[in-house]
């Protein structure tokens, strides 16, 4: 259809992009581009782009308050209706505490009329600023349950209480569309204000930036613009106004940019063009298994954790202040999926080493290069200082690269001028490994268990209400109770892989629902299955049973080698090694 609307979405969260992204056929007249983005990012974003023409904005709570505020656009919000409310409300039904209501003023006016009208007894707090989001939820004792929006979410997932987002129902966003679609007809604006800017990326392969002489963002046709990237663009400013056309090369964040940069004339106007490519910049194969976190790398990766939504981690917050007292080794044990990565986030992000890298060294993917890397290399990470090391399943270790790696630690003085952490896996029934034994005793290490799912069965009803929360942000329906049924089952499940399986299910349950209701049924479906996958894992109970000897060589030689991909946890490489053959040998094993 010509002369559509351009119509600017910003969602504050994933799942009310996928569902505008759904509207799309019912609104032929609307051409729309939707960004994820709450208030600042949100206002970036909309200043980054509004120069693309656009007829109106649509977002939710305080981001459309503050496009309307800052920038004078017209602004169509998206309204909390009680539905939304309800819904919010029956997801905390399984959580315990007084219930809470946390976000701008916009939003909580809703709450308060919904809670005059059905007799709810909840304490509604509006927030004037984002600095008085923390303080006010450390106001609140931590058996509350907050509902709240997206800023005050992420602030309550941070400081360990049980939060309940607040989305909006798909009818909230027809009605933002319908209000958006009557204001484009009545205020039906000039389409070609930027024609020329919109020729100039015509045909383009690569991302456009355009600045004007001042250095004013002008036009950004980027998905995700990273203020990092835009500050290196405009140091590139004086040099790239001196001349009509040239190309640069630049690194940053692990990406490579070719750039190529032209002077622009419009009228009386000069503008500076910058045509971007990008790519991944290659690993070297000498650092295979071997990344660098800064603080809001691990943070992010951190708060994306089942641990973090889940408020698991609140549950060792005095030991992790004890442990953190001394710059002594530590050992995270505990059996499969039980969060000793997340466990490590914690430890880091709470040391006062935080500010410093945290170097991730997972010894299931290191290679022969990147063993002798880290080894032998000056630039090893173990040459460093006043960094945090993390040492990832030390298990899959041969004892021979234990005892390098005890003598490098040793005899370097890793440990004294760094803070070490190593993980290990322990088989159930036990509180660490043979591996994790010998570290512990070597380097005199403290230890920090990490329990099985199984034996906190009676927290998976919060578990599953906290896990749909968070799930419900990034999918296009909301799920809004699971059958009691359903729950009991859950509950009864023995979770070998603990909180890893447990959210991998969830997401399973929440995708394939029926409805907006998990029912035991699925449920039922699904365990079914996990139980048949475990009979095959390399983590199950059976995994070490003894050899059958009663079958033909070739059938104990392939069981042998798969047995061994398995230890070295899909290293073709180590695995054939071990088996002292060439890895065409190995894989014409797997293939009998």
């Amino acid at each position: 259809m010509e002369n559509r609307f351009r119509v600017l979405c910003i969602a504050p969260y994933e799942g009310m992009k996928s569902l505008m992204s759904s509207l799309t056929d019912e609104y032929p007249e609307m051409d729309l581009t939707l960004f994820v983005g709450d208030r600042e990012l949100g206002l970036e974003i909309a200043r980054a782009n509004f120069h693309g023409n656009y007829d109106v904005v649509i977002s939710r709570g305080d981001t459309a308050a503050m496009l309307r505020r800052e920038l004078g656009l017209p602004v169509v919000e998206i309204e909390v209706t009680m539905y939304d409310l309800l819904c919010a409300l029956r997801l905390a039904d399984g959580l315990s505490g007084r219930l809470s209501f946390v976000s701008a003023p916009n939003i909580t006016d809703s709450a308060r009329r919904l809670c005059e009208a059905t007799g709810v007894d909840m304490d509604i707090r509006p927030y004037e600023s984002p600095n008085d989001v923390e303080p006010m939820l450390l106001e609140l004792q931590r058996n509350r349950t907050v509902l709240c929006d997206t800023l005050a979410n992420a602030t309550a997932k941070r400081l360990g209480l049980n939060s309940i987002l607040v989305t909006s129902s798909l009818d909230s966003l027809r009605k933002a569309f319908d209000q958006a679609l009557l204001l484009c007809r009545s205020q039906q604006r000039l389409r070609d204000e930027n024609l020329f800017f919109r020729q100039l990326i015509r045909g383009q392969i690569s991302q456009t930036v355009v600045f004007d002489k001042q250095g004013t963002l002008f036009l950004s046709t980027l998905s995700d613009p990273a203020p990092e990237l835009l500050e290196l663009l405009r140091q590139e400013l004086p040099e790239s106004q001196r001349a009509l056309e040239r190309r640069i090369t630049r690194n940053l964040n692990g990406m490579l940019y070719s750039i190529r940069v032209q002077q622009i004339e419009s009228g009386s106007i000069s503008y500076t063009a910058f045509f971007v490519d990008a790519r991944r910049t290659p690993l070297s194969p000498n650092q295979v298994g071997i990344r660098f976190y800064s603080r809001p790398e691990a943070e992010n990766d951190f708060y994306d954790s089942i641990f973090s939504f889940a408020g698991t981690i609140g549950d060792f917050q005095e030991e992790i202040l004890r442990i953190n007292q001394s710059r002594a080794p530590v050992m995270v044990t505990g059996e499969d999926g039980t969060g000793k990565e997340s466990m490590v986030g914690a430890l880091y992000m709470r040391s006062v080493l935080r500010n410093d890298p945290l170097v991730s060294i997972n010894c299931n993917l290191l290679n022969d290069k990147s063993w002798t890397f880290l080894l032998e290399h000056h630039n090893s990470p173990l040459s460093d200082e006043g960094n945090t090391i993390y040492f990832a399943s030390i298990d899959i270790l041969s004892p021979e690269r234990r005892s390098q790696l005890l003598a490098a630690l040793e005899e370097m003085e890793v440990c004294r001028r760094n803070r070490v952490i190593f993980s290990c896996v322990c088989q159930p029934g036990e509180y660490t490994s043979a591996a994790g034994s010998l570290f512990m005793d070597k380097l005199c290490c403290l230890s920090l268990y990490l329990p099985p799912l199984r034996q906190m069965a009676e927290r998976i009803p919060a578990l599953v209400n906290q896990s749909l929360s968070y799930l419900n942000a990034d999918m296009p329906r909301r799920i809004i109770s699971v059958e009691p049924e359903a729950m009991a089952l859950l509950q009864s499940f023995q979770w070998p892989h603990n909180y890893t399986q447990f959210r991998r299910v969830l997401g399973d349950l929440a995708v394939t629902a029926p409805r907006q209701v998990i029912t035991a049924e699925s449920v039922r479906e699904l365990l079914r299955k996990e139980r048949h996958m475990g009979v095959f894992s390399p983590h199950a109970e059976n995994a070490n049973a003894p050899l059958d000897l009663n079958r033909t060589l070739d059938e104990i030689d392939q069981d042998v080698a798969q047995r061994v991909v398995e230890e070295t946890g899909g290293n073709q490489t180590a695995a054939a090694k071990r088996l002292g053959i060439s890895r065409t040998t190995l894989w014409r094993l797997e293939q009998k």
